[in-house]
């Protein structure tokens, strides 16, 4: 089914936080499907939204809920992988992909060149950070931060930590001939991150709780 959303006017801060999410596990793949057309058949673009989570509380709770609060719209849950428990929500709407390629969105294999959109406002900068960090960011070894394939948002990272006055590692690595990046906190500063930038998941937040000190 083919749905027509809502479109922000303007940027806000739940803008920022999807933007964020999507840049961390979501797609907007370029994709054709077959259709008929007469005797013949032809190819037609599809105009699919895909975000992905191993936690479907995540997506119900947090995800679905701002989606629909910006555009009005509610994605399809399906579950991708059972052994891995990776599920996807999904909508197919020309006008929302299209806006949110206009907005900055890298379309299609992202992963090594995903950047924060240059229209997007610095006071916003929090909430998209806080998206990618409910998705990409993680444990790392005592600490706690971020993953990447892409060198920008690599950087817009650390410019954020730099910020907020948040000591942090960085850990490129070589592989396949792709520089990946890792950039984290310390334990001992993770707190620091929970006033610092507004995050949303429940399972990142409480790892991260668990380290304030006593």
């Amino acid at each position: 089914m083919i749905h027509k959303p809502i479109l922000p006017r303007r940027w806000n801060k739940d803008l920022a936080y999807i933007f964020g999410l999507l840049l961390g596990d979501g797609s907007l793949p370029v994709s054709a499907t077959k259709r008929p057309l007469g005797r013949r058949q032809r190819f037609q673009k599809r105009h699919i939204i895909h975000f992905f989570s191993n936690s479907k509380e995540f997506i119900i709770n947090t995800f679905i809920p701002c989606f629909y609060k910006l555009f009005h719209l509610t994605p399809r849950i399906t579950l991708q992988k059972r052994k891995s428990n990776l599920y996807c929500a999904t909508i197919e709407s020309k006008k929302l992909y299209t806006y949110l390629e206009k907005k900055g969105f890298t379309v299609g294999k992202k992963a090594k060149i995903a950047r924060v959109p240059s229209s997007l406002p610095q006071k916003y900068y929090p909430e998209l950070l806080a998206g990618l960090l409910d998705t990409d960011g993680g444990k790392k070894g005592n600490g706690f931060g971020l993953s990447t394939a892409s060198r920008y948002l690599a950087s817009f990272c650390i410019k954020m930590f730099e910020k907020f006055g948040l000591p942090y590692h960085s850990c490129p690595w070589r592989y396949k001939n792709h520089i990946y990046h890792q950039i984290y906190i310390g334990s001992k500063h993770m707190h620091k991150l929970l006033k610092a930038i507004p995050l949303e998941n429940n399972e990142k937040v409480t790892f991260l709780k668990s380290h304030m000190p006593r």
